[in-house]
C-alpha cells in the first residue's frame, strides 16, 4: 500500500515538474517564432534559465523522490520536509490561480503561466501524498519500502 502511494506521489511530482517544463518550452518557442528575442539580453537569459531550471528540477526530483527513510527520527524529518514542500507549492500555485482567474487568457503567450499553475498544483498533491506515504508509527518493526518498486 505504501509503496503504491509513494510511487503515485513520485509520478505526480515528476509530472508536475514536466508540466512546468512543457509550459516554459512552449513559451520560448512562441517567443522565438514571434521574434521577441534580442530585445533585451536580460529577458533572453531569464527565458532560457526558466526552461533549464524546470528541466533540472525534473532530473533532481527524479532522484530525490527515490530516497527513503529507515529510522523513526528520519521518518519524522522526511514527512515534515515533504509537507513543507507541499505547502510551498500550494502557496505558489495560489498566486498563479488568482492571476489566471482574473485574466483567463488561453494562448501561446500564457502557456508558461498555465504550465506553472497546473504544475505547482500537481507538485503540491505529489508532495502531500509523498509525506503521507511514510508511516507515522515510531515502531521499529514498520518496514519502509523502496520507491523503485
Amino acid at each position: 500500500m505504501q509503496s503504491t502511494r509513494r510511487q503515485m506521489a513520485r509520478n505526480l511530482i515528476i509530472w508536475g515538474y514536466s508540466i512546468i517544463f512543457v509550459g516554459t518550452t512552449i513559451d520560448i518557442v512562441w517567443q522565438i517564432s514571434s521574434q521577441y528575442f534580442q530585445q533585451s539580453w536580460r529577458e533572453d537569459v531569464d527565458t532560457f534559465s526558466t526552461v533549464f531550471a524546470s528541466f533540472t528540477a525534473i532530473v533532481a526530483w527524479w532522484f530525490l523522490s527515490r530516497i527513503f527513510a529507515e529510522r523513526p527520527d528520519q521518518l519524522s524529518l522526511i514527512r515534515k520536509a515533504y509537507l513543507g514542500l507541499a505547502l510551498q507549492a500550494l502557496l505558489l500555485s495560489t498566486n498563479i490561480v488568482i492571476y489566471l482567474t482574473t485574466s483567463p487568457s488561453i494562448s501561446w503567450a500564457t502557456a508558461s503561466t498555465w504550465g506553472y499553475g497546473l504544475g505547482t498544483i500537481t507538485i503540491a498533491i505529489g508532495f502531500f501524498l509523498m509525506a503521507l506515504s511514510y508511516p507515522t508509527s515510531t515502531d521499529s518493526s514498520v518496514e519502509v519500502v523502496n520507491a523503485e518498486l
